[in-house]
């Protein structure tokens, strides 16, 4: 071999090496930091735990090291006290920008919770706005202890891991103050108070891994308990997505897989004040797993048909799969009547009942949450049968592919 082929082959050689040692460096810097909302008030206290301090950043010109920091939103002022002196506030301009740091792996105590990462505090729409700064795997094994009990199974868990992980991504950067919610409007995070070992070995264990749908990340919605089977995603939201479609649930050990609420009369009036009360309720349409669509309601004023997830809502309802009964008190015996579930317009009115005083509105139904995407204690009946994480996945989002997002 020539000298000239040996630097050829030693060149090509020293390439390689570079090529495969660069990535790892890049993937390294590439975790994402999310910005959770995590409070949206008019006042805030932040303290250190025990004997260690909070760094503040915006309060004076340089990091000030204390133990509590106060603030109150009144009279379109913002005030602040720190290490609990209630007697001396100071004022702070409306576009202000705090941020709350420290050294401690016990974090930040806000609202009797501690938080990793760093707090930050602005004045958005006259509310306090706490949102917390925090890189995503630290994230995510806050919200799989919030989401799912941390009994369950570990493929279930790493199933809720990289389901979270890919809704996280998915709203990244999309807003310009935060990210993501901290409640079930996104997906719960509880900080530091809701880790485990089990779960951090979940988040861990899984740790890059996302779904796409032909190489996008996917819509990675999750929910309790379908009730037998999940939803397709049109009939709960505007759109059919092709990874969101109806399949069998494996939820029948859930707590929530069937369920029942009793309304009385005043409640119905209270609940349905602008219609009066509730005196007729009918059931209209469905879908094809059993959701109810739509419902007409009747009161004293008028007539009025609403969502089933509409209902859901005013009733504080488990979920939209559900059947209806309403009881009487009082029926109109001579005409013997059978008055549940009819409503009062489709009888002729000389056979009207009497309106009773006293009525229950029965509902009965099956699941929690929307029904669509991952069943959380489905996860949990395929992981105890034995299934993996990749099987879980695969089952209740169609046609995905598990691969890393970077």
């Amino acid at each position: 071999m020539s000298a000239s082929l040996k630097r050829k082959s030693c060149s090509a050689i020293i390439f390689v090496s570079i090529f495969f040692i660069s990535p790892i460096k890049a993937i390294a810097a590439k975790e994402p930091i999310m910005r959770v909302l995590i409070s949206n008030e008019n006042k805030a206290r932040f303290r250190a735990d025990r004997v260690e301090n909070i760094f503040v950043h915006g309060i004076s010109s340089n990091h000030r090291k204390i133990k509590s920091l106060n603030l109150v939103y009144n009279n379109n002022k913002v005030k602040y006290s720190i290490n609990n002196n209630l007697n001396e506030w100071f004022e702070l301009p409306n576009n202000f920008h705090l941020i709350i740091r420290n050294s401690d792996k016990r974090g930040i105590w806000f609202k009797n919770r501690r938080y990793a990462g760093e707090l930050r505090v602005l004045l958005n729409d006259k509310k306090l706005n706490i949102i917390n700064h925090v890189k995503l795997e630290k994230y995510l094994q806050s919200v799989v202890g919030s989401e799912m009990p941390k009994e369950f199974p570990l493929s279930a868990l790493q199933a809720q891991a990289i389901a979270a992980r890919t809704y996280a991504l998915k709203l990244l950067d999309k807003n310009k103050l935060f990210d993501i919610h901290s409640t079930q409007a996104s997906q719960v995070y509880l900080g530091l108070e809701s880790e485990t070992v089990k779960i951090n070995r979940a988040v861990r264990s899984t740790n890059s891994l996302a779904l796409f749908y032909k190489n996008e990340l996917i819509d990675a919605v999750f929910h309790s308990s379908s009730g037998g089977r999940t939803e397709n995603s049109g009939q709960v939201w505007k759109y059919q997505l092709p990874y969101l479609k109806s399949v069998i649930d494996y939820d029948q050990n859930s707590i929530k897989y069937r369920w029942k609420n009793k309304f009385t009369s005043a409640e119905l009036g209270k609940i349905f004040s602008d219609l009066g009360g509730v005196n007729g309720i009918q059931i209209i349409d469905k879908s094809d797993t059993g959701r109810v669509l739509k419902i007409r309601l009747h009161g004293k004023n008028g007539n009025r048909i609403i969502s089933g997830k509409k209902l859901r809502e005013r009733l504080q309802l488990n979920s939209t799969k559900f059947e209806v009964d309403l009881k009487f008190n009082q029926i109109n015996l001579d005409n013997k009547l059978n008055f549940d579930n009819k409503i009062i317009d489709d009888f002729p009115p000389q056979s009207l009942p009497p309106i009773p005083v006293n009525y229950f509105l029965f509902v009965e139904g099956y699941g929690a949450g929307h029904g669509v995407g991952m069943s959380q204690w489905g996860a949990k009946s395929m992981a105890e049968r034995g299934s993996s994480f990749r099987q879980i996945l695969k089952h209740y989002y169609s046609g995905v592919q598990i691969k890393t997002y970077y």
